[in-house]
């Protein structure tokens, strides 16, 4: 008989991020996976014939979330330490979207990535809530180009 599919953390999908050769461990919320294009158009001479054509692409910021955990927030930490050290390389990172069973359904490339800012919730005991660390990184892209796609 075969097992039936559970829900590893209570999650339908968990993230699992790197920065360079760094394991940032997983995440429970991704925000900011997204591309959206300049609108450019082009009149031919003085006639009233233009064409629109994709422009400029333009990347969100990406916001990770997760419950602070010993592994995962002591990486971030080092990366954060390692950016205020020398001012924030821009490296290749990914982000991978597993299954609820651990098994990978899409890894994003991100290209040109860095650390801009993080935090911790506040902390309250009294709460009963787990401390949440956001991390915020910025990158110039995650798309494939023509050549990668084997066009």
């Amino acid at each position: 008989m075969v097992n039936p599919p559970t829900l590893a953390h209570g999650m339908a999908h968990r993230f699992v991020v790197s920065a360079g050769s760094r394991d940032l461990g997983a995440w429970s919320k991704v925000a900011g996976l997204s591309v959206k294009w300049d609108l450019a158009e082009y009149r031919v001479g003085h006639s009233d014939q233009y064409f629109k054509f994709a422009g400029v692409p333009k990347f969100a910021t990406l916001k990770l979330s997760r419950a602070a955990d010993t592994t995962g927030t002591k990486a971030v930490q080092a990366w954060l330490g390692e950016v205020q050290a020398g001012g924030g390389t821009p490296e290749e990172g990914a982000v991978e979207m597993l299954t609820s069973a651990g098994d990978s359904v899409i890894v994003w490339t991100l290209r040109e990535m860095f650390p801009i800012a993080w935090q911790i919730s506040e902390f309250d005991a009294t709460a009963g809530k787990v401390a949440v660390e956001t991390l915020e990184i910025v990158y110039s892209g995650f798309l494939l180009s023509a050549q990668q796609n084997g066009a």
